[in-house]
């Protein structure tokens, strides 16, 4: 199921798949747009086709911020995308960056029954040098999740010669057993995903290209056999304005 976490709540992402870890320096409004080749999230195909992608943020001196950001699908109806909608408080000091705020997840074009995967999460993060971590707590039960699920990403990220930036992360996910649309069978916690990626910009077009690669992981369903999670090689252009 779809849950994307917007760039600006994901500590260290090569591409814009998940903290700017410190407050703006000034107010201002920024945005991106771009495309990959699969939309991978939490280990999970969101979109086996290109997903178009983007999004919107306003950052205010204070820490404060405020964003969207848009995805297609390429499952349910063929008008089927994902929005986030997220709202949040960032710093840092010294080495240390801090990040927390609230989240939701909206799904258009399933028609009837489209609330029922509509789902918020409440998410704090830290970065220290190039290392960060965040956790995402779901607040409600959707078709997707339970209630109380947690999800934890160690992440990495190091600047290398001639502009590349490579980044590294890991996702281990905490399992609650019952909720209203997902009962029994459920693993209390797996690993869920690995991802490393590498990006450079392209040339003077202020756009900037990643190659990544997700090892899968195991899904809540392990214990019957059907939970494990493919590995995926994708590539993703961003430009951000």
């Amino acid at each position: 199921m779809p849950k994307h976490v917007p760039s600006r709540i994901a500590p260290f992402a090569a591409s814009a798949a998940l903290l700017a870890g410190a407050a703006t320096a000034q107010a201002e409004v920024t945005g991106n747009i771009g495309a990959v080749s699969q939309y991978i999230f939490r280990g999970g195909v969101e979109d086996s086709r290109t997903a178009l992608q983007g999004g919107l943020d306003y950052g205010h001196d204070s820490g404060l911020y405020a964003g969207t950001w848009f995805s297609t699908l390429d499952y349910g109806a063929p008008n089927n995308n994902e929005v986030d909608l997220y709202a949040g408080y960032s710093g840092s000091a010294g080495d240390f960056g801090y990040d927390l705020g609230l989240l939701y997840f909206l799904y258009t074009g399933n028609g009837e029954g489209d609330s029922d995967a509509n789902t918020p999460e409440a998410y704090v993060a830290g970065s220290y040098g190039p290392v960060g971590l965040s956790v995402n707590y779901a607040l409600d039960d959707s078709t997707w999740t339970n209630q109380g699920d947690v999800y934890v990403k160690l992440s990495f990220e190091q600047a290398l010669p001639r502009e590349f930036t490579f980044a590294a992360d890991a996702g281990y996910y905490f399992y609650e057993s019952d909720g209203e649309f997902i009962t029994g069978g459920t693993e209390d916690g797996a690993f869920r995903d690995a991802t490393v990626s590498l990006s450079h910009p392209l040339a003077a077009t202020g756009a900037d290209m990643s190659l990544n690669y997700t090892w899968g992981g195991s899904d809540r369903f392990d214990s019957s056999g059907d939970g494990y999670l493919d590995n995926h090689f994708w590539a993703g252009a961003t430009w951000t304005f």
